[in-house]
């Protein structure tokens, strides 16, 4: 490895602060119990009877089983499949069926959890620390004007900050997608990291589309898009680390129409493939590259070092004083 290459993982150990998706809404059903790892750590996620979601550690404390495989939902608990011993989802112990008295120790670890959007995301901190910002809503996926999520996932061996670094990376559009952006910029206010595009995009499947649109991060792994060319729509780029190595990228999109939804669902399978195809562009690329730490710019490049120093605040250990406030 020269001097100008770096292994990411040395400058940005662990996993960064923020929200993160880890379903869509209709992924997990009343009484759906599902074992997850994510940052490294086995979880479980589960709905209860009246709907309620919740993600707790996966390891029962009393003998150590996975919940996630063969636990089930009892009304607002989740009843482990070892001996029956029953968390809710603040993860007390509720009920030992066979003695007197719940030892005072039983108790799971949580998560905090948030349903909104039609997703789940969970929040992660490795300093256990609660949110220091929410989850905004997205108005139109309420509309009726738009279309109920299509949505899908792939695990992707790369590190973050490499999907990350796509909000800035002008340069990459016309080599690696075949799209022409011919008005960029970046801003940064706090958490949220946005990009402003205009130009011409040429789908695989053929044609040209002349497109407007704006890309928000909320933190450092959910990204809301805003796009509108040929058809107007709402895109959905999450990612949420597997391990250090490995991540999930989740992406969904809801087009908007104009009361003739039949006619506008013919197109959302064409419209997720060109997506699809353009992420396994960028993946391909992603799983093979070195990461460059002090990397030779030009003046066509977009804001690396911007995106960096925004970047890195997810890392650092938060502000006590904003701590403070925060809870």
């Amino acid at each position: 490895m020269t001097e100008n290459q770096h292994d990411p993982l040395a400058s940005f150990p662990g996993f960064p602060r923020g929200w993160f998706v880890i379903q869509f809404s209709d992924e997990l059903k009343p009484g759906d119990v599902k074992p997850l790892r994510y940052f490294g750590k086995d979880l479980v996620l589960f709905r209860t009877e009246s709907g309620r979601p919740a993600i707790l550690d996966a390891y029962c404390p009393h003998l150590g089983a996975h919940l996630g495989y063969g636990g089930k939902i009892k009304g607002e608990s989740i009843e482990c499949p070892f001996h029956a011993w029953r968390f809710d989802c603040e993860g007390s112990c509720v009920d030992v069926p066979y003695a007197k008295m719940i030892p005072r120790k039983a108790k799971i670890a949580t998560w905090p959890i948030e349903e909104k959007n039609g997703m789940i995301y969970v929040w992660h901190d490795t300093d256990r620390h609660g949110p220091d910002w929410e989850v905004p809503e997205i108005e139109e996926y309420s509309e009726d004007r738009y279309l109920k999520w299509n949505h899908s996932v792939l695990e992707i061996a790369t590190h973050p900050r490499e999907i990350v670094e796509n909000l800035v990376d002008k340069g990459h559009f016309l080599p690696v997608h075949g799209t022409k952006a011919e008005k960029f910029r970046n801003e940064y206010h706090g958490h949220i990291g946005i990009q402003y595009n205009e130009g011409v995009a040429y789908p695989l499947g053929g044609g040209e589309d002349h497109y407007k649109l704006t890309a928000t991060y909320f933190g450092p792994a959910y990204m809301v898009t805003e796009m509108k060319g040929v058809l107007e729509s709402i895109i959905i780029n999450a990612h949420t680390p597997i391990d250090e190595r490995k991540l999930h990228l989740r992406f969904a999109v809801s087009l908007k129409h104009d009361g003739a939804v039949e006619r506008t669902e013919k197109f959302v399978d064409q419209y997720i493939d060109n997506l699809r195809r353009g992420y396994l562009q960028d993946v391909a690329i992603w799983e093979n590259k070195t990461f460059q730490e002090r990397p030779i710019l030009c003046d066509g490049d977009g804001d690396i070092g911007g995106l960096r120093r925004w970047y890195r605040q997810f890392y650092a250990p938060r502000d006590p004083v904003g701590r403070e406030a925060a809870e």
